[in-house]
């Protein structure tokens, strides 16, 4: 006899969705121009996901099946949404799926590259970075607070940002054999 009632879904389930939320959340984001959309759309798959959950067979693969769900909400969720300009068309959305889920599922590979590249910055390079992303502060707000032109400072992001990203491909490189 199972330990799951209709309404509440076992362990493997709740583990599966927590454990695949940062993918889950990136397939979001990269489909929807408003990252508040992506959040209410994330939420709500979630939901569904919730509510489907005895649908899942914890045999199977979560991810295929979650992104299938996550589809689907973001195409009614971009139906509701045309009257608003900044809204993907629905088929749009559909052809950037395939390659949507194929990034998300490379995020946590990612992240654990970008770790490792971040460790090799300087730490005020680190700080810059983390002002502007994790901070939330503007580029302008940073240069007037280090005395620099915004243009200068908009100019070491982008080095940074090149640096960053092609230290995050070559770890990537070297672990595909």
């Amino acid at each position: 006899m199972s330990n799951a009632t209709p309404n509440v879904p076992d362990s493997r389930f709740i583990e599966a969705l927590t454990r695949h939320q940062p993918v889950l959340a990136a397939f979001c984001h990269s489909q929807l121009a408003n990252p508040a959309d992506a959040r209410d759309v994330l939420q709500e798959t979630n939901v569904k996901l919730w509510e489907k959950s005895a649908a899942w067979d914890p045999e199977t693969s979560f991810l295929p099946w979650a992104y299938s769900v996550a589809r689907f909400t973001i195409l009614s969720h971009v139906r509701d949404r045309m009257r608003e300009r900044l809204v993907f068309d629905s088929d749009v959305v559909e052809l950037m799926g395939a390659d949507c889920e194929a990034a998300a599922s490379d995020l946590p590979v990612r992240q654990e590259a970008l770790g490792r590249c971040l460790q090799k910055l300087d730490t005020t390079q680190r700080a810059l970075l983390r002002d502007h992303y994790v901070g939330g502060r503007s580029v302008k707000e940073i240069a007037s607070a280090l005395g620099r032109t915004e243009g200068s400072m908009k100019m070491l992001m982008m080095r940074l940002r090149r640096q960053l990203g092609s230290c995050i491909d070559h770890n990537l490189k070297q672990a595909c054999p």
